[in-house]
Order: C-alpha cells, then structure tokens, then sequence
C-alpha cells in the first residue's frame, strides 16, 4: 500500500516538473520571437524609395540625385541625359 502511494507521489512530482519545463520553454520561446521582431524593427530602419525619371528605376531616397525640380535619378549620367531630352 505504502508504495503505491510512493509510486504516485513520485510520478505526481514528475509531471509537475515536466509541466514546468514545458511552460518555461514556451515563454522563452515567445519572448525570444518577441524580441527577435522588436530588434529587426530597430535595426534596419524603413527609407522611403523614388523612382528615377529616365530609366524608372527605384532607389533608396537618400542614393538619389535630385535636379532643380527635385526630380529623382539614379545617377549623374541619367539626369544629363534628361536634360538633353527635355
């Protein structure tokens, strides 16, 4: 009588800490997908893209050239040969 009253103790406290473990590792798991979103959020800031005028191009705002009229190009070579067009 007295062993099986060991017998399911003993295999209480085995699925109690089973338990544990397994909450434990799911809130690891969740807070590390937490923070795995947050620092790609912080680390690669969003730059806003425009479209070069002669070859339609999209580049990040900040590599542009910019004319008088603030018309975006992807190099010096393209705003020259908008100019000869226009």
């Amino acid at each position: 009588m007295i062993v099986r009253l060991i017998v399911f103790v003993a295999i209480f406290f085995i699925g109690w800490w089973l338990y544990r473990q397994f909450v434990l590792f799911k809130h690891n798991q969740s807070s590390a997908k937490v923070q795995k979103q947050d620092s790609a959020q912080k680390n690669e800031p969003q730059e806003n893209m425009v479209r070069c005028e002669e070859c339609k191009t999209f580049i990040p705002r900040s590599h542009a050239i910019h004319d008088q009229d603030a018309r975006p190009f992807c190099s010096a070579e393209h705003l020259k040969a908008f100019n000869q067009k226009h």
